[in-house]
């Protein structure tokens, strides 16, 4: 179901990087934590914990990790706070496929089939890379086929909690009101771009190109200025969007851009939600140019409307899962071996 997607993303983690993931030298047979007698190796958490360091550095918008694993992030060390995550994370996994087993749920054949048959790659670059992290790792076909299996089975459970008990993870309508009205923002912007994307430098020199790329420059402020001029003095905004907006998502977003934060650059979504309905920015430089930002009311019906709303409830509907799975805990044995667990290095 569409509302689950990200829920069913979250926990088929390990599902979606099996051909990528740079693991190394995982000890396989040794146990780092039991749920209900059920052994949950290092490997297998080291292996979440890979997808949960790509997961943070992508968040932080990090390249270089150098140092990262070292800093603080809300108090806890990096490496400390991806540690526990993991451990989280395959918790939930375990416990959800206790549910699902106690529930009578199982893999479908085919899906099942579809899994065995995802570490056959056709692709000579994806094979030698998958052969590569066996090599690395020590992992075998069938541990690998175990992860992803029960990667599926906790999304088959999730499914079914959302088919049969929707209460448990549906938010209620004023959670989701509340959370679209204090942290969305819609939006026109006209940007007047500050790169000559067609122009030809190749017969120039370094200076002359250089050059060139300045006069542009100023030609595009000054028109940014002349519009900005415009808008300010009350011109129709959709028409100066039209007539002088260079950005082609504005040709194609009639109502404009409705978003949250961490979706935009960082210049537009600060002007963005720092305006009043009706007000309109001064000019707000990004690497894309200039911004001439109007802000507008947030949508209440119709199917973007509705769009947005689903992007609302999904990280309620994924929070309310886990401390479901979370409650689970109660009623369930879990041993964790602290002298494994402290004993990962993340670098």
């Amino acid at each position: 179901m569409k509302k689950m997607k990200r829920i069913v993303a979250i926990i088929c983690v390990a599902c979606l990087a099996f051909s990528i993931v740079g693991c190394t030298r995982l000890q396989v047979t040794r146990e780092i934590a039991k749920v209900n007698g059920r052994v949950i190796t290092e490997a297998e958490f080291k292996y979440y914990l890979e997808n949960v360091k790509t997961q943070m550095l992508a968040e932080a918008g990090v390249q270089d990790e150098t140092g990262f694993w070292d800093a603080e992030i809300d108090g806890v060390k990096a490496s400390e706070a991806a540690k526990n995550k993991a451990l989280e994370e395959v918790l939930r996994v375990e416990m959800a496929c206790i549910k699902a087993e106690e529930k009578g749920l199982t893999i479908p054949a085919d899906q099942a089939k579809q899994i065995k048959n995802s570490i056959n790659f056709p692709d000579k670059e994806q094979a030698d890379a998958y052969n590569e992290l066996k090599k690395e790792t020590g992992l075998s076909d069938e541990l690998m086929i175990e992860l992803m299996s029960k990667a599926t089975l906790a999304g088959i459970y999730a499914n079914d909690l959302l088919t049969n008990s929707p209460e448990a993870l549906e938010p209620s309508a004023e959670e989701v009101k509340a959370i679209y009205e204090k942290d969305y923002v819609r939006v026109k912007h006209v940007l007047i771009g500050n790169t000559d994307e067609e122009a030809d430098t190749s017969e120039l020199s370094e200076e002359e190109a250089t050059k060139k790329a300045e006069e542009y420059k100023e030609k595009q402020l000054k028109k940014a200025e002349d519009v900005l001029a415009k808008a300010k003095a009350g011109r129709n905004f959709d028409t100066l969007v039209k007539d002088y907006g260079e950005d082609p998502g504005m040709a194609e977003a009639a109502n404009g851009y409705t978003f949250t934060k961490g979706e935009m650059v960082p210049e537009f979504e600060e002007a963005s939600f720092n305006l009043a309905v009706d007000e309109v920015s001064e000019l707000v430089e990004s690497s894309y140019g200039w911004h001439i930002i109007k802000k507008y009311e947030l949508l209440s019906e119709g199917e973007e409307y509705d769009k947005v709303i689903e992007s609302v409830k999904s990280p309620l509907m994924e929070k309310k899962y886990n401390e479901l799975l979370d409650s689970y805990k109660e009623s369930m044995t879990i041993e964790i071996r602290n002298d494994v667990f402290n004993g990962v290095k993340v670098k």
